[in-house]
């Protein structure tokens, strides 16, 4: 906070509709097969939310089930979908940015940064810079942003 930077809590967290972003929840979840349900059911005990990471990753990870539809149990659960991510080819970010689009829903960006070379390629822009965990997620439920490279800014 005081050089300016803010930083939110988030985790990743793998189910069977594939991997989830969450913020909100403050519990320590390790990373292995949480069931989608539970994790909703948490997360909205929290007025958390949820949003799908790298939903268009790899043809052959099957974990990712929303490559070309997204399923009704997940659909009812999120407002936004991970548009915009640094770890993975920009084709795949376009076709979630495609599928985002056809179902009406919010694009994020995210570094996914597990290399030091990945930090900051991309980003979610907000209109207005949230203070606290309750504005990020206000503003991710509300649309006021936009995912993008940050070499496009």
């Amino acid at each position: 906070r005081e050089k300016g930077f803010l930083v939110f809590r988030g985790m990743e967290v793998y189910t069977e509709q594939g991997d989830m972003i969450v913020f909100g929840w403050e519990a320590n979840i390790r990373y292995y097969l949480f069931p989608f349900a539970d994790l909703r059911a948490e997360v909205e005990k929290r007025d958390g939310i949820i949003i799908p990471a790298h939903p268009c990753r790899g043809i052959a990870d099957a974990r990712h089930r929303s490559k070309e539809q997204i399923e009704p149990e997940l659909l009812e659960a999120i407002d936004c979908f991970e548009v915009c991510n640094g770890a993975i080819p920009r084709k795949a970010n376009a076709k979630a940015r495609k599928l985002a689009e056809k179902y009406g829903l919010f694009g994020t960006g995210g570094s996914d940064a597990h290399h030091v070379s990945h930090i900051g390629r991309c980003v979610t822009v907000f209109e207005e810079e949230p203070e606290n965990e309750a504005e990020l997620i206000e503003a991710l439920r509300g649309g006021r942003y936009r995912a993008c490279y940050y070499e496009d800014l």
